[in-house]
């Protein structure tokens, strides 16, 4: 920043200010604001009010037309300024310098000399020389191709890429086609018709025209046509070849254009209006006129029926064209001998080397995919033009001086631009005119400018402010009544009053006289650098190291860092369009919101809470370019322009009111390191004019005045083009086509693949030691393919001794290629992707045996990310590793092993057979011994089987006995009822016989008789009852013997719904016996229908009686575990099935039986009962009786929902 050089500055104070600044940030605590009432300070202490009537009158000064400096203008070769048909000139470019970069030998361009250029399906850049060769440019660096890699000649007159991606180069020794592998040539000798070949076109049936000196060769892909004068061609001199929409060929002679249509040709001269006989280019343009670029004659356009021309009288650079080209917006380019010229379809802008252009001689044009413009130049190199976002101004153009200050568009478009000690200069976009204090400015710094609402302009400056009214200037000093001579800047505010900010404090100017405020009224500070009036009416301004004051007309509130400003040296204050108020500080950015400041409704005190106001501070933490903040303004968009000492920062209009932690990815950035001409900006030194373009003064002599146009920047929104562009092995280059086997001649005329690709990778051919050493060193690797232009091996494999490799890579971006980001990773090496890096090359070394992916990604300028691109190569493992080394270490190591296995055996043998003597005599002894043992052993044995037949049998009468017992227990429960009715109706009877007797001893008149019938009535009633219950008794008694008797095996014909509910109810009643505590629903649903069957009753009750204990002894245990809302409940059901079998099923609510036992249930011995609980036989011998008579004993069982056993018999009579 060019700091003014009547400002004062402290940098020892800033740097204290700045540490301060960040000790209250991590105090995060704000002190109140210091608040100066005018109206309380008493008389001493009010403004100072000087009437000018009082005073010396200010001097005036006719200003006269001050100095005038034309921009630079279009001239001839002669010097001589070229005029239009109404005698003005042409202005070159727009004014200024514009943004051009150049490019030569020095950055690697094979010739500054170029002839012809063009962009190949990637986006690389071609450049044909005059002498050197081939260029090829992909924005990272330049690759030149010459006669060492198979070029016929280096001088190249012409570049084509065709419907297959081959490059044709037409040059004095021939045509080359470039395959991306190697060079084929052709020359007269394959049947072209001459060896300078000026031209090359591709027509849509895919034939090749080649424009030559000695006439046209046309190549259907076998075999040369050539036409000439003889065919109807107006000269064999053909300088360019052109197909239109229409399939007619053009063909640009030395004598004029001839028109093919496939048949016949119609020739074109001056006769018909062509511009000059000698045509060097044509072009056809998206409306169909064809274009035709001529020696001397300027441009002739052809709209099929007239010509019209156009020369340098119409603004055209010069009269030799040499290139055309349309770009992407519609606009024709024309490369002359006098500098580039850019026709919009109504007039004409040059550009030169006035404008930046490396030389005036450009003979080819194309546009790259970021829609800039590449001028290849006689004896300059390129030219790259970026657009007209950025064109510069200095002293060249006409600048009074390249240290701008302050800038003003007036009421009338022009723009006044103060500066450094030489005054202002006023541009009204042709020329620049000068005042100094000459004219009579009060003084040649000049550090503001402003325009009042009557027209005139005040300028303030070093010496007083000054008053021009577009003839004279009138200055105002201290004479006057001016608070300060050294006046740092102006405002006139809605009342029509003006304001000064000086060294010496702020003075308001009303026409008649002037008020002066300083510290002793409240303000900050006597150093004032700017004044804004809000839309409210208050006024802000910005100090020297004492913050910002804001006046209400009433009272002045300070501002600092105490209350959270970001820096106390406050150089401008700004309020964009909804109301938001931004400072621009000596250490980042702050801003007042606008719903802040109306919540705050004249609350000054800054504090943390609503209703008051605060700060947002806007930093290098948050992405700002530098804190060092010297002007803010707002372009017609409504973005945010932010001037620092490191170029601009631009918030896009929907984040300008976003807090700062959320903009930083959305912020832009214009200065050097982004590729553009800004540098720094000055104090106050930023303007957006009425066509929304900003002005920007900056501290840089080689820059001076830049202008910005926002809305013609370029932006390339496609993810950029990635290529790997070279392997390394161990860090060795490697031509891989030396390696392969298909590295011979395509053909006859072309040159070998490996020669192309050594003269690249090392500068010149090998020789054949060299190449056979490298053979020797890399011959082991193994790979199919080699990709064109960029000799890369596909499935590369390669062996352990070669497990490092390098890539180097590119991303094709041809605009701003140093802004270009990369990351990468190598799948099954790497866990993540690298950070990301502008380096475009990486090693990996140490890589162990696997398939690998290297992966590859970039980040364009305008951060878009590309896909990623992938390279798959495969590592051997060392032989140490290798299948067949595992196989000869194991067949080594069974080797040994049956070697050691043989002599073991054979020593085995040996000590056996030693052994076996000794054995046979012992075994003789024992063999006897072992006889008797044997026959002792067999008595036992026979002893044992019959204890355990015994135990057997014993264990199954148990079984039954315990079945018994438990049966019994039902019946005494059953027994016990009859018996106590047999018991109670005897003592009723007793009592009523003594009753009898009783009345019997009485007389007979006294004797109750009908008592007596009624006593007799009841004893007959209770006999009957006591026979009856007795009878119970009995039968309960036989039923009991009958189930104790051994069952003799014979079948009766059996109810078995009788059968079930008998042994059902003795089943619960002798629990209930032994268990008072047990209780349990029980349900029956018999079938009534059901036939009797022929079984044996006593072991079907006992089948039925263990099933039944068994349901009952599972609801008991489960609801012993204490469940909620458990009911223990037992169903039995009988039914006639469908197949003519009874089925009889005994259900319960249980716990159920798992899984894993379920199959295990009906073997012997097998119980889930406590230890002493139960023998495990019972379902055992219930299933064996259920099977003796012919049925099925199964079990259904649902989890934690209980089980039900099913008994099914058959209906038929069953033998036993």
């Amino acid at each position: 920043m060019l700091v003014l050089c009547i400002v004062f500055s402290c940098n020892n104070k800033q740097e204290n200010q700045i540490s301060k600044t960040a000790d209250l940030e991590k105090q995060n605590t704000f002190a109140p604001s210091q608040v100066t009432k005018i109206a309380n300070l008493p008389d001493s202490l009010q403004p100072k009010i000087i009437s000018l009537h009082k005073m010396p009158k200010p001097t005036t000064v006719s200003a006269g037309k001050g100095e005038i400096k034309m921009l630079p203008v279009l001239q001839n070769e002669k010097g001589e300024t070229i005029l239009d048909p109404n005698g003005r000139p042409f202005i070159l470019g727009d004014g200024g310098k514009s943004n051009f970069t150049h490019f030569t030998t020095d950055n690697g361009l094979a010739l500054d000399a170029i002839r012809c250029s063009v962009k190949d399906n990637n986006g690389n850049l071609w450049f044909g020389t005059y002498g050197g060769g081939v260029s090829r440019y992909d924005g990272k660096s330049f690759t030149n191709f010459t006669t060492a890699h198979g070029l016929p000649n280096n001088v190249v007159w012409s570049i084509l890429e065709d419907k297959n991606g081959n490059l044709w180069f037409g040059t004095s020794g021939g045509v080359s086609r470039y395959d991306g592998k190697s060079f084929t040539n052709f020359t007269t000798i394959q049947g072209l018709a001459y060896n300078y070949v000026n031209s090359i076109l591709e027509d849509k049936s895919g034939n090749l025209w080649f424009g030559t000196r000695g006439g046209v060769s046309r190549y259907n892909g076998k075999s040369f046509t050539n036409i000439t004068t003889a065919q109807g061609l107006a000269h064999n001199f053909v300088n360019s070849i052109l197909e239109d929409n229409n399939g007619n060929i053009w063909f640009g002679t030395d004598v004029g254009v001839s028109r093919y249509d496939g048949k016949s040709f119609t020739n074109f001269t001056t006769t018909q209006g062509l511009a000059n006989n000698i045509v060097i280019n044509i072009l056809e343009d998206n409306n169909g006129n064809i274009w035709f670029g001529t020696y001397e004659g300027g441009v002739s356009r052809y709209d099929g029926k007239s010509f019209t021309g156009f020369t340098t009288t119409q603004g055209l650079a010069n009269n030799i064209v040499n290139s055309i080209l349309e770009d992407n917006n519609g606009n024709l380019w024309f490369g002359t001998d006098g500098g580039v010229s850019l026709y919009d379809g109504k007039s004409f802008i040059s550009f030169t080397t006035a404008q930046g252009l490396a030389n005036n001689i450009v003979i080819s044009i194309l546009e790259d995919n970021n829609g800039n413009l590449w001028f290849g130049t006689y004896e300059g190199g390129v030219s790259r033009y970026d657009g007209k976002s950025f064109t510069s101004f200095t002293t060249t153009q006409g600048l009074a001086n390249n240290a701008v200050m302050s800038i003003l568009e007036d009421k009338s478009g022009k723009l006044w631009f103060s500066t450094k000690g030489v005054g202002v200069s006023r541009y009204d976009g042709k020329s620049f005119t000068n005042f100094t204090t000459t004219q009579g400015l009060a003084n040649n710094y000049v550090n503001n400018i402003v325009e009042d609402k009557i027209g005139n302009i005040w300028f303030s400056t070093g010496g007083g402010a000054s008053r021009y009214d577009g003839k004279s200037f009138t200055n105002f000093t201290t004479t006057q009544g001016l608070a300060n001579n050294n006046v740092v800047s102006i405002l006139e505010d809605k009342s029509g009053n003006l304001w000064f900010s000086t060294e010496g404090g702020v003075s308001r100017y009303d026409g008649n006289s002037f008020t002066n405020f300083t510290t002793a009224q409240g303000l900050a500070n006597n150093a004032v650098y700017s004044i804004l009036e809000d839309k409210s009416g208050n006024f802000w301004f910005s100090t020297y190291d004492d913050g910002v004051s804001r006046y209400d007309g009433k009272s002045f509130t300070n501002f600092t860092t105490a209350q959270g400003l970001a820096h106390n040296t406050v150089y401008n204050i700004f309020e964009d369009k909804i109301g938001n108020i931004w400072f621009s500080t000596a250490g980042g950015v702050s801003r007042i919101l606008r719903e802040n400041l109306e919540k705050s409704q004249g609350n000054t005190q800054i504090a943390k809470g609503e209703g008051t106001i605060s700060f947002n501070n806007f930093t290098t933490a948050q992405g700002l370019a530098n804190d060092m903040v010297f002007d803010i303004v707002e372009d017609t968009h409504g973005n945010i322009v932010i001037g620092t000492n490191l170029g601009i920062t631009l918030i896009p209009a929907q984040s300008a009111s976003l807090p700062f932690s959320e903009v930083e990815n959305k912020l832009e950035y214009y200065n050097k390191p982004n590729g553009y001409p800004i540098k720094d900006i000055n104090l106050n030194a930023m303007l957006c004019d009425s066509k929304g373009i900003i002005w920007a003064g900056t501290g840089s002599e080689k820059t001076g005045l830049v202008k910005f146009d926002y809305s013609a920047l370029r932006k390339n929104m496609v993810p950029p083009k990635l290529v790997i562009q070279s392997i390394k092995v161990k860090d060795e280059n490697i031509c891989w086509h030396c390696l392969s086997e298909k590295s011979g001649k395509i053909d006859n005329n072309a040159t070998p693949c490996y020669i192309t690709e050594e003269v690249g990778l090392f500068g010149r051919q090998l020789s054949t030691v060299e190449r056979d050493s490298m053979k020797n060193r890399f011959g082991n690797i193994q790979f199919d393919e080699i990709t064109k232009f960029y000799p890369l091996p596909q499935n590369l494999v390669l062996p352990y001794e070669h497990n490092q490799l390098s890539f180097e890579f590119a991303a094709i971006e041809t605009g701003r290629p140093f802004m270009v980001k990369y990351q990468y990773m190598l799948d099954g090496y790497d866990n993540d992707w690298s950070p990301i890096t502008d380096k475009s090359n990486v090693t990996f070394g140490n890589i162990k045996e696997g398939t690998y992916i290297f992966k590859l990604k970039a980040r364009s300028p305008e951060v878009v990310w590309s896909e990623p691109i992938t390279y798959t190569f495969k590592v051997l493992p060392p032989w140490y590793r290798t299948w067949w080394a595992y196989s000869i270490y194991s067949l080594f190591l069974l080797t040994i092993f049956w070697r050691v296995h043989l002599l073991q055996k054979a020593k085995t043998i040996r000590i056996e057979r030693e052994k076996t003597k000794d054995r046979e005599l012992v075994q003789a002894k024992e063999i006897e011994k072992a006889y008797h043992q044997l026959e002792n052993a067999h008595k036992d044995l026979e002893e044992s089987h019959q204890t355990l037949k015994s135990t057997q049998a014993q264990l199954i009468q148990s079984e039954k006995m315990a079945s018994l017992g438990e049966l019994t227990a039902g019946i005494a429960h059953e027994i016990q009822n009859p018996l106590n009715f047999v018991n109670n109706f005897s003592e009723v009877s007793n009592e009523l016989i003594d009753e009898v007797l009783e009345e019997r001893k009485k007389e007979k008149g006294e004797r109750d008789e009908s008592l007596e019938e009624e006593i007799l009535g009841d004893l007959k009633q209770n006999l009957s009852k006591i026979n009856q219950h007795g009878k119970r008794a009995s039968d309960i008694v036989k039923g009991m013997l009958e189930h104790s008797r051994k069952s003799t095996g014979e079948k009766e014909i059996t109810d078995i719904n009788a059968l079930c509910d008998e042994y059902f109810r003795l089943s619960y009643h002798g629990l209930r016996a032994k268990n008072k505590d047990f209780n349990a629903s029980i349900e029956t649903n018999f079938d009534p229908n059901l036939p009797k069957i022929d079984i044996v009753p006593q072991d079907i009750g006992r089948v039925l009686l263990n099933l039944i204990n068994n349901a009952f002894y599972a609801v008991n245990e489960k609801n012993l575990s204490g469940l909620d809302m458990y009911e223990p409940k037992v169903i039995i059901t009988t039914h006639l099935t469908t197949n003519n079998q009874i089925k009889i099923s005994i259900k319960d609510n249980g716990p159920g039986i798992p899984d894993a036992i379920k199959d295990k249930i009906f073997q012997p011995f097998f119980t889930t009962k406590p230890n002493g609980q139960g023998t495990g036989l019972g379902l055992s011998l219930s299933y064996d009786i259920v099977k003796a008579h012919g049925g099925e004993l199964t079990v259904d069982n649902n989890k934690d929902e209980g089980s039900i056993f099913i008994i099914e018999l058959p209906l038929t009579r069953l033998t036993n």
